[in-house]
């Protein structure tokens, strides 16, 4: 998502640029022949880095093949070929130039008439070199669509974007119309529409339980109903579909289904019907495992176990059972329960009651072709765990927290101790939320109350099974924020900085390390203690970044930032 934000010296400044668009249509055998002009219209643009300038555009929509009257069902190109280009930015800082092919034209064009919505076309990568205030010489995107319905659709050129690859980054700068935009083309299409309704899926082959676009023309209103079916058409079932959220708008059929997780591989054809309508396509389907998921995965004799089961067949009797090591069933630690519609089972009352256990296993009844196992261990439980990110934060901030060998599904609160573990307390932290998996996975934040002082603490969590950790963090007076908290070498990155000296003069540094790179920015920090600046990170070992004010070096912040 592009934002405007205030711009630095040292930033990489977005390259301006535009992207086409391109239409769907129909018409009513009315018009003579088609209608075509050349649009001209001022666009605002905007990228992450800088203000691109605002501008005008000549833009002509050329259809191809070019009728005075076509067909429902006839494919048509529609290419947005540039009259009058977008300019490059006034200035360049970095890399002072728009470099040759390294733009392309995105963008959409809008339909109106028979047939309404959007159509998204593309350009290559194919440009000259620009530098700063010549025209941006883009490629033309093109773009292809089914006409569908008899009656008159007119293209207008709309939004457009154009990707620049700069200094190892790829910036995208949008254009929007300022005004209404005029329309470009007109076209006649006859009817009325009798095809037949036409169907296809992607892709063609997936795994089973996977999404699936389908798309056709020619459908009658209505509520479209899918089955999956054999390679011949027959046998069709609607309870192997799992979703279905297939709409049609102006006799287009559009949307996703999923079949359920459990259809074997082989060649089937989906159905879909809308009324007496009806199509079939092809696809392939790939079968997906059947899996098994215990929590927790050991503990001594008598342990409860949540067992958790994916894509099996649905709603039918899952059986459990113990194994032992030589792959005997334990008869005396059967439990069962009935999977879901989606091929999901949870079973929660699996008891490890047996010495003799090394594993857990699922069956579809008694199918042991069906069979899934997951190791169990006979011992002490293992002890839960905790960790925050990041480990240094401020008064008021929120990290992220995370561990495992939590109770399943059940709920954790947190308090905030001295550095030995001690003094613990609730009132200053907050948490939410905080979430325990059916695997004893433990996700979440918590934030530092306002009123805590700088210095080292530890965060700890405890859950209503018994169970508690701590981890070492840090609170700080000074914080810093950045735009983006990874990249590759030569990545500029946005730093805001907080709690600083009135007035102070601040360095920022790369880290790697407990030392500091070469990689460096200077700023005041305004009356408040805030500054914002941007530094170049070159440096591949680079594992953090710190500022620190000019003449108390001990005034510092740090914060994590990865090279990728």
């Amino acid at each position: 998502m592009s934002r405007i934000r205030r711009i630095a010296s040292r930033r990489l400044v977005a390259i301006a640029a535009a992207a086409a668009v391109a239409g769907t249509g129909a018409l009513v055998a009315i018009a003579p022949s088609a209608q075509a002009d050349t649009v001209d219209y001022a666009t605002h643009c905007t990228n992450p880095y800088s203000n691109p300038p605002d501008g005008n555009v000549k833009i002509d929509l050329v259809v191809t093949p070019a009728k005075s009257t076509y067909q429902v069902g006839d494919v048509v190109s529609v290419e947005w070929q540039w009259k009058l280009y977008p300019k490059a930015p006034p200035s360049i800082p970095v890399v002072g130039k728009v470099p040759k092919d390294s733009t392309y034209p995105v963008g959409t064009v809008k339909l109106t008439g028979a047939q309404t919505g959007n159509f998204a076309i593309q350009g290559p990568q194919i440009n000259p070199e620009a530098l700063p205030g010549q025209d941006l010489i883009l490629s033309n995107p093109v773009g292809s669509f089914t006409l569908t319905q008899a009656g008159q659709v007119s293209l207008t050129p709309d939004i457009y974007s154009t990707f620049t690859t700069a200094v190892g980054q790829k910036v995208e700068t949008k254009c929007s119309p300022i005004n209404p935009v005029a329309v470009s083309r007109t076209l006649t299409v006859d009817g009325p529409s009798t095809g037949a309704p036409t169907l296809s899926a992607n892709p063609g082959e997936f795994n089973a339980g996977s999404q699936v676009a389908l798309s056709g023309a020619n459908w009658a209103a209505g509520t479209p109903s899918v089955e999956l079916c054999d390679a011949n058409g027959a046998a069709c079932l609607a309870n192997r579909i799992a979703a279905n959220s297939l709409v049609v708008a102006n006799g287009a059929l559009s949307g996703n289904i999923n079949t359920v997780a459990t259809v074997p591989t082989g060649n089937y054809k989906l159905k879909v019907k809308v009324g007496a309508g009806e199509a079939l396509t092809p696809v392939k389907i790939n079968a997906v495992a059947r899996t098994i998921s215990l929590s927790p995965n050991r503990g001594p004799v008598g342990t409860g176990v949540t067992i958790t089961g994916k894509n099996f067949n649905p709603n039918i009797y899952i059986l459990a059972y113990g194994r032992d090591a030589a792959g005997n069933l334990l008869d005396d630690t059967l439990v069962y329960g009935q999977s879901a519609a989606d091929g999901s089972i949870v079973i929660p009352d699996f008891v490890a009651s047996l010495g003799s256990i090394t594993s857990i296993i699922l069956m579809e009844g008694t199918d042991e072709t069906t069979l899934v196992s997951a190791p169990f261990t006979i011992g002490a439980a293992l002890p839960a765990t905790l960790s925050a990110s990041p480990a240094s934060t401020h008064a008021g901030g929120t990290v992220t927290v995370s561990g495992n060998n939590w109770t399943p599904n059940g709920s954790a609160t947190a308090s905030l101790c001295a550095a030995d573990g001690s003094a613990c307390s609730t009132a200053r932290i907050s948490s939410g939320p905080l979430t325990i998996a059916a695997d004893g996975a433990l996700a979440g934040n918590v934030t530092i109350a306002g009123n805590v002082g700088e210095g080292t603490y530890k965060l700890k969590l405890s859950d209503g099974g018994g169970n508690s950790a701590l981890t070492a963090i840090t609170v700080q007076r000074r914080w810093l924020e950045l735009d983006k908290t990874s990249g590759s070498p030569c990545t500029f990155v946005l730093v805001t900085g907080h709690g600083y000296g009135s007035l102070a003069w601040v360095n920022v540094n790369g880290l790697a390390g407990d030392s500091k790179t070469s990689d460096w920015a200077g700023a005041w920090a305004n009356a408040n203690g805030d500054f914002s600046i941007w530094i170049l990170i070159t440096k591949s070992n680079t594992t953090g970044i710190i500022a620190s004010e000019t003449f108390h070096s001990d005034r510092l912040a740090t914060t994590p930032f990865k090279v990728t």
